[in-house]
């Protein structure tokens, strides 16, 4: 069994459905309300867990019911919260979600607890770093935490995942300490045009009472993207040459493609009818995680990874959504065909 350790955000979901996105101004009349587990580091981790990994939420919540019922959620499910931190001076971290009829979804983030994942806490999850065979990480914590957490991997001789969204300035040194990064298109141009990013002592402050880059910078998100496979394989390959091994861009409905220093194919998506995308990036994320620690190739785990993002796009939610391990064989049995 793969043990897979997740540094990463923990939110409570407040979703409401409504027939499209309100325009700037307007009030919409929206129509079920609902809460649910969420985060980028939660769905990761219960993800991992559902697909058959040892996984390990190393993270931080608030003293209050939405603490508590995400850190109940995690371990009904299995997953570790030995290192899951409880903060007495914030409250949990809390996601505005608003889906619409056809699926897609706009989410606004209040950091609350998720803004004290220090340092501190990757030093006290070492045993974990020392016996995980992969560590993921996204960006809705503090910069200096996931750089942090990248080295205490990277010295245990981790394999590194990071999902690097919401799409933030990130420091040079932190690149080739990832094996793996995953992100979607406009987050592919993002980083395209931001290639130089910004020396460690340039980076804005990441202390829980600034504005810190995640709450401004999604903002500047280019307008163009790298479309055509030939395009966003050569916008891959800048990434590469940071010192990066491997990159993931995901497409939703168009599949995705993967490029390494070896290779770079197209993967293709599964037909599902989808109802909420939330939580699919971070399904596929770790099943490519788990596929990889499993032994599959490349192209296995991404096809493996495909089925469960697919499968996460059937219901509702984020927590409820990730799919189980036999739920993903069963979608890859029914076509054998993209094998």
């Amino acid at each position: 069994m793969a043990i897979i350790a997740v540094v990463g955000s923990l939110n409570m979901d407040l979703v409401i459905r409504a027939p499209r996105q309100p325009r700037l101004g307007e009030t919409l009349m929206g129509r079920s309300f609902g809460t649910t587990g969420g985060g980028k580091g939660s769905n990761q981790a219960l993800a991992c867990a559902r697909l058959g990994a040892d996984s390990h939420m190393i993270g931080c919540i608030g003293d209050d019911d939405f603490g508590l019922s995400l850190r109940s959620t995690l371990m009904d499910g299995k997953v570790h919260c030995d290192y899951l931190e409880i903060s007495n001076t914030a409250g949990t971290g809390v996601a505005v979600v608003t889906v619409t009829d056809q699926g897609e979804n706009t989410i606004v983030l209040s950091m609350g607890a998720n803004a004290f994942v220090d340092t501190g806490v990757i030093h006290k999850a070492a045993d974990v770093f020392k016996q995980a065979d992969a560590v993921m990480f996204q960006l809705e914590i503090p910069l200096t935490t996931v750089e942090a957490g990248l080295e205490a991997a990277r010295k245990s001789g981790c394999m590194t995942i990071l999902s690097a969204t919401p799409a933030r300035t990130l420091p040079l040194a932190l690149w080739p300490l990832v094996d793996y990064v995953a992100i979607n298109e406009a987050e592919l141009a993002f980083y395209s045009h931001n290639s130089n990013s910004v020396p460690d002592s340039d980076m804005k402050s990441d202390l829980p009472d600034s504005t810190s880059d995640a709450e401004t910078e999604s903002d500047n998100l280019p307008v163009y993207a790298p479309k055509t496979e030939e395009e966003i394989i050569s916008a891959a390959r800048d990434f590469l040459a940071r010192g990066v091994k491997g990159v993931v861009v995901t497409r939703g409905a168009l599949g995705g493609i993967i490029a390494t220093g070896r290779e770079s194919f197209a993967y293709a998506p599964f037909k599902v009818k989808a109802v909420d995308s939330t939580g699919a990036g971070d399904s596929f994320c770790a099943a490519l995680t788990v596929g990889l620690c499993d032994g599959m190739t490349l192209a296995q785990a991404s096809r493996f990874a495909s089925a469960a993002g697919a499968l996460a796009c059937t219901r509702f939610g984020a927590h409820p959504s990730l799919p189980w391990r036999h739920e993903v064989e069963a979608l890859l049995e029914r076509f054998p065909d993209m094998a």
